[in-house]
C-alpha cells in the first residue's frame, strides 16, 4: 500500500500556527477530505489515516471519527485532533462547541463551503491559511480551538 499512502501524504500540508494537518484533495458534501485509494475505491481521508495509525481492525471497530479540532480537513490522528468516537458523543460535542463564540462549527458558510475555501487557500499557499488563523485569533482570542 505504499502507493496510496504516498499519494495521500502529498495531499496534506502543514500550516504555520496550526497543529492540524490540512487536506488539499477532494472534499465531500460535509467538508471532509475524500481519498481514492484504489480504482473505484474512495474513503473519507481521515479514516484512511486512522487505519494507517491504528490498523484496519481498529477502524472497523470504530463507530465514527470525531474532529476535536473542529476542522473537517484535519488529517492528524492525535488525541486533540482526529479520534475514535461514537455518533452520540460526536453529535453532543458538536452541539456544545457550535454554540461557542467564534466556533468554526457555527460558520454561516457551512462545513463544505468553509472547507473548500480553506482547502483552496492551503493549495495556493499555506501561508494564506496561517494569516487567516492569526486574523481570527486576534478577533476571538487564543481560546478558539482552530480558527
Amino acid at each position: 500500500m505504499a502507493g496510496p499512502v504516498a499519494r495521500r501524504e502529498r495531499k496534506i500540508v502543514r500550516v504555520a500556527g496550526s497543529e492540524c494537518w490540512w487536506w488539499t484533495g477532494a472534499i465531500s458534501g460535509k467538508g471532509h477530505g475524500r481519498f481514492w485509494f484504489a480504482t473505484g475505491r474512495v474513503i473519507v481521508a481521515h479514516r484512511f489515516g486512522f487505519a494507517q495509525v491504528h490498523g484496519v481492525g481498529a477502524l472497523a471497530a470504530t463507530e465514527v471519527l470525531g474532529h476535536r479540532c473542529d476542522n473537517p480537513l484535519c488529517q492528524r490522528v492525535h488525541p486533540e485532533h482526529v479520534v475514535a468516537s461514537t455518533y452520540v458523543e460526536n453529535r453532543r460535542e458538536w452541539a456544545i462547541r457550535r454554540a461557542l463564540t467564534g466556533s468554526p462549527l457555527g460558520d454561516p458558510r457551512g462545513a463544505r463551503r468553509r472547507a473548500l475555501e480553506l482547502r483552496d487557500m492551503a493549495r495556493e499557499d499555506p501561508q494564506l491559511v496561517a494569516a487567516d488563523l492569526r486574523r481570527l485569533r486576534r478577533i476571538f482570542g487564543e481560546q478558539l480551538p482552530l480558527w
